[in-house]
């Protein structure tokens, strides 16, 4: 089948309605979802179609849950950037489903897919729906799972990726589910990784950004203060790739900004970390693309009042540039709702204000007032997060 059949996905549409609860029809029914809307078939359907259809896969994954061929057609069918991405359909219960699915079958495959699936729906979420979802201690458990099963196979596949990044995007402005982390043995396993992983960028990166959220937890602190998780982490700090540096740097940075008081490590070891921080920053090259997003600004917030730590600072202005450089329609007028031009007016007027940080300080501002001048008024920006931008582009 080359072309869209609309038509013919109504009447099956039809039919899942019709016999909700009669198993062989809404076998045969799921199974031919998936060959009507596969590949590049769902982009020729019109989206409250697609939204139907969604919503009538969800209802029987939820009526047959122990029937593996259907939640297979299911998983099969939900496998696909234009539904995920673009249909409404409530995606909340849409990851519940699935992760509960996840919970209770060892398919590779099937696992495969619905790790793929639920890392793409808690980019989507709120911040509130991720925390919900995140809170639920057998959820960070299973996925934690899945990472020591790949880990100790020396394996780096894209269910590894996809398992990683669901817990960073779970993780993300959740400070329950980074505590479930700690207490599930998460950071000694992500060391591991990266351990067992040290060519692998696109896996430190995915590990690191989930190491910022952790690190962005005051209460969480304590637990990262260990010499050796610092010491690798300043490793990672001077990698040749931006994207692994950076988040490395954020670990550090978000550490350091409580000063010397809360630091319980050698006070030099401090010392060393705010010089390299500062000088691995300078020395990044500008991205081509946009390498992280971000739910709020809020987490930076308290760095920039580290005029003791100008390195704190520097980092905190870099990201804040990066992404409103790369995307400024999002993140421009974020920045400006949640009071970022008032911040950045401090430091840009501040006789404290490290020249390196005051520099790109003033680049965003003359980047946020040239926004205000060609939109007028605030844009809305949306609230959903895509810390990592996951698609099913490769998945096979």
């Amino acid at each position: 089948m080359d072309k869209p059949k609309p038509e013919i996905l109504k009447l099956v549409v039809n039919g899942m309605k019709n016999h909700p609860k009669h198993l062989p029809v809404q076998l045969a029914a799921s199974a031919c979802v998936f060959n009507l809307t596969k590949q590049e078939l769902a982009a020729g359907m019109p989206v409250r179609l697609l939204t139907q259809v969604t919503n009538l896969l969800l209802k029987a994954m939820e009526h047959f849950p122990n029937h593996q061929q259907l939640q297979k057609n299911c998983l099969l069918s939900l496998c696909s950037d234009r539904i995920l991405q673009e249909v409404p359909f409530n995606r909340f219960e849409a990851a519940k489903l699935v992760m509960q699915w996840l919970c209770n079958h060892e398919d590779q495959n099937m696992q495969r897919m619905a790790v793929a699936i639920i890392s793409i729906l808690a980019a989507k979420l709120s911040t509130e729906q991720t925390a919900q979802l995140g809170s639920e201690l057998f959820i960070v458990k299973q996925l934690l799972h899945i990472v020591k099963q790949k880990t100790d196979d020396s394996v780096v596949d894209t269910t590894l990726k996809f398992t990683l990044s669901a817990l960073w995007n779970l993780t993300d402005e959740s400070p329950t589910t980074c505590k479930h982390f700690i207490e599930n043995q998460g950071l000694e396993l992500f060391m591991k990784v990266l351990e067992s992983f040290p060519l692998e960028s696109s896996v430190q990166q995915k590990v690191l950004g989930l190491l910022n959220n952790i690190a962005e937890v005051k209460d969480l602190h304590p637990q990262l203060m260990s010499k050796e998780f610092i010491n690798h982490i300043s490793i990672l700090l001077h990698s040749k790739e931006v994207e692994v540096s950076y988040f490395a740097a954020g670990i550090i940075a978000h550490l350091v900004s409580r000063g010397e008081q809360a630091w319980t490590l050698d006070y030099q070891l401090r010392k060393s970390l705010v010089d390299q921080l500062h000088t691995a920053i300078l020395n990044w090259p500008t991205p081509e693309c946009e390498m992280v997003a971000y739910r709020s600004f809020n987490p930076f917030f308290p760095l920039l009042e580290c005029f003791s730590t100008p390195g704190v600072q520097l980092w905190a202005v870099w990201a804040m540039q990066h992404v409103c450089s790369k995307n400024a329609s999002r993140y421009c007028s974020m920045l400006i709702e949640e009071g970022g031009m008032q911040r950045l007016h401090s430091i840009r007027d501040s006789p404290q204000t490290d020249p390196d940080v005051q520099k790109i300080t003033v680049a965003i501002l003359e980047s946020l007032e040239k926004h205000i001048v060609r939109h007028g008024a605030l844009l809305p920006c949306k609230t959903q997060n895509y810390p990592d931008q996951t698609s099913f582009k490769g998945f096979n």
